[in-house]
């Protein structure tokens, strides 16, 4: 199933990131973020002068959906009564803004009760008669998907949204490299380094499966966020893989081969992807040569 918006995220990403969305929507004037470095943050990220408080969590449990709603609740549990414990921290900072919204924004919510959870502590807090609550005050839960125009927009914006690559997942690799491509990949990377121990052949091994991994989890990552330069990179190496299949590698031995390709995708990926990194330009050519290597678009034989 193809995800319409990326699930994984750090926290300080998803903070950095929610409060451009926050942005879009109120106006960029209209947002003041709270920094934490003194006294903390007093419960929330962010607040808009029209009457809204944030809060913003990126549950690391994205895929078993019980444990992200206990971690989400538990974060409403835990930061809705710093409103009171904080009072006069938050009624200096809002300086006569009435709040009519607390806002719990995560990058997903699968779970309706994490809404009736948040709302139930969201009750319970204006049953206290907070000075600087409005009377139609509400706790809510929102997530991408209530942000999808905004989100729209900074797609559609030169620099777009930040390029968020999920770290690899360690157990992934682990499996990958006892997979029968990876016996491929290690015949190969023999041929390219014969002078090279078991040892150092099975580390290359693992190297080049983990820049597989990263490599698809970046295309995955401007898929979501930047489609018009996923696709530019994907026409650019699937483009490198044709060339490869029809015209084959450069240079005799098998190493002069795997240099040469990787010099081939660098450079493609150089000239058609400008507004990339530097690292990141150097994380799709090693992936796609992995690829390669793992397939069969580059062989020694």
């Amino acid at each position: 199933m193809i995800l319409r918006y990326p699930r994984i995220w750090g926290g300080t990403e998803w903070q950095d990131y929610a409060f451009r969305l926050v942005q879009l929507r109120h106006g960029a004037v209209n947002v003041q973020r709270v920094p934490d470095k003194v006294r903390g943050d007093g419960g929330l990220e962010f607040f808009t002068t029209d009457g809204c408080l944030i809060q913003c969590y990126a549950p690391e449990e994205t895929v078993d959906t019980a444990k992200a709603s206990s971690r989400m609740k538990g974060k409403a549990t835990r930061d809705l009564p710093k409103l009171q414990t904080n009072c006069e921290l938050i009624e200096t900072l809002l300086n006569g803004v009435k709040v009519k919204r607390w806002l719990l924004l995560c990058p997903f919510l699968d779970d309706k009760s994490v809404i009736a959870h948040v709302r139930k502590k969201g009750s319970e807090v204006a049953a206290k008669g907070l000075s600087f609550l409005d009377a139609s005050f509400q706790a809510l839960v929102h997530s991408q998907e209530d942000f999808a125009t905004q989100i729209d927009v900074l797609r559609n914006q030169t620099v777009g949204p930040p390029i968020v690559v999920p770290e690899t997942d360690q157990e992934i690799v682990k499996r990958a490299a006892t997979s029968s491509a990876s016996e491929t990949l290690l015949r190969k990377l023999s041929h390219a380094f014969p002078g090279a121990s078991p040892e150092i052949l099975e580390q290359k091994k693992v190297q080049f499966i983990r820049s597989l991994i990263h490599h698809e989890n970046t295309l995955n990552a401007l898929r979501l966020d930047h489609p018009t330069i996923w696709e530019q990179a994907y026409r650019t190496i699937a483009a490198e893989e044709k060339h490869l299949l029809l015209v084959g590698a450069s240079g005799n031995a098998p190493r002069e081969q795997l240099v040469g390709s990787l010099d081939r995708i660098s450079e493609g990926i150089k000239q058609d992807l400008p507004t990339l990194s530097h690292a990141m330009k150097q994380d799709l050519s090693h992936g796609a040569l992995s690829d390669w290597l793992m397939r069969c678009p580059l062989d020694f034989n």
